[in-house]
């Protein structure tokens, strides 16, 4: 293992109470965390024989769509399933838990491993798959996968071998059942020549074949494989949900408040922030304080904030965008809809209530844009302190110039 992955196993053994996945993978729709509307959506699809042979589970990050793509091959194994959920009784529910039904398969990204010449696939990782999603529960991201099979910087993705290796398997005859369903995590991350070598099996697969991709971004994925899927959007969680699931689990319900609201519907990120001891104002009081350098133009002490936030961890500079970005949308929400509709705490509102009016039809799609940017090039590793000050200057340019 990374040791990135020490970091988050660290957080993760530090909630009050034990994690809500801890060795249970496998799950049903009712332990999805707020996801009741899709579950009954997909529990009906079956009913109905509405079962697209290519799904994909479409979500942002932490909403539970790994989870939501479980428990529906879960639902669709299980023998004796109700009509709106698996029994989790049954042998077939029982190794759907542990990840040990043989008609079950993941994909998933990879990293090269030095000094091998073949390059790599799922199966090369097969158990720290399975160990890591059964400890750690289906809510987790990228990041954290990628620490846990490899040295932090390194990126994961699909190889050619990895589309072979899925062709194979899917055209095997069922061992335990006859149908057998094919999870594709993380599919954005699929390069082109891999996902065009699987685009007839997503067109025509096998007999009693089932792809469920599962992806956080569709505008990453191709063009080709969208118009090959029928898509299931999985929401981000309410803060209400996260709140009782916190609450439930013993977290003090002023805080659960509070990480319910800043977590922005990511339970991975609200199990993190608990376990860390964090409740989430730090990101208001970063945000506020950088809003305030780049409309002044204050350029030293702009440089100065983008060297002390490259210093947080790349998780933690992902989320303080994420949380920018969703600050740019409330203020535009707050401008030409009101107070009412927007979700924000009592400080938030307090700033916005100066800061909305320079954040307006002249500047606010741009701004997301940079966030958005910036977001994916922290994803992929790029130079936090370069991202950070040249996004900076970017948005104070914004500010500025088209101040009303």
């Amino acid at each position: 293992m990374g040791g990135k992955s020490d970091l988050c196993l660290c957080w993760w053994t530090c909630l009050p109470v034990d994690p809500i996945f801890g060795l249970h993978s496998g799950m049903r729709f009712s332990d999805c965390i707020g996801q009741q509307d899709v579950s009954r959506r997909l529990a009906a699809a079956y009913r109905e024989g509405r079962v697209a042979h290519a799904q994909l589970f479409l979500g942002p990050e932490g909403s539970g769509n790994l989870a939501v793509a479980l428990a529906y091959a879960q639902f669709l194994f299980c023998p004796n399933k109700s009509e709106s959920d698996s029994c989790g009784a049954c042998p077939t529910c029982r190794k759907m838990e542990t990840l040990q039904y043989a008609d079950l398969f993941f994909s998933y990204p990879v990293v090269t491993v030095k000094g091998r010449k073949e390059p790599p696939i799922s199966e090369d990782y097969a158990s720290d798959w399975r160990e890591t999603l059964l400890g750690q529960g289906p809510y987790l991201d990228i990041d954290h996968w990628l620490g846990e099979i490899s040295e932090e910087g390194k990126q994961g993705d699909f190889t050619v071998r990895e589309a072979l290796s899925i062709i194979r398997k899917m055209n095997m005859k069922g061992y335990e059942s006859p149908l057998k369903i094919m999870i594709i995590w993380m599919a954005e991350r699929m390069k082109t020549e891999t996902a065009n070598k699987l685009l007839k099996l997503l067109e025509e697969p096998p007999e009693n074949s089932l792809f469920f991709l599962v992806a956080n971004q569709s505008d990453q994925m191709l063009a080709t494989v969208m118009s090959r899927v029928q898509v299931i959007r999985v929401n981000r969680i309410s803060d209400e949900a996260i709140l009782d699931q916190l609450v439930e689990r013993g977290v003090n319900p002023e805080r659960a408040a509070a990480v319910a609201h800043y977590s922005a519907g990511n339970w991975w990120r609200a199990l993190g922030m608990v376990g860390e001891g964090d409740d989430g104002t730090d990101l208001f009081e970063r945000f506020s304080s950088w809003m305030r350098c780049c409309y002044k133009g204050m350029v030293p002490e702009i440089f100065q904030w983008s060297n002390a936030t490259a210093e947080l961890t790349r998780e933690q500079q992902k989320q303080f965008l994420q949380y920018s970005l969703e600050q740019i949308r409330q203020n535009i929400v707050l401008n030409y809809a009101g107070p009412d509709l927007t979700r924000m705490n009592e400080g938030e509102r307090e700033f916005s209530r100066r800061f909305s009016p320079f954040i307006h039809d002249l500047n606010a799609v741009e701004l997301m844009n940079e966030l958005g940017k910036a977001h994916l090039d922290i994803s992929r590793n790029v130079n936090s302190r370069i991202v950070l000050a040249d996004l900076s200057l970017k948005v104070s340019k914004l500010l500025a110039s088209s101040n009303r």
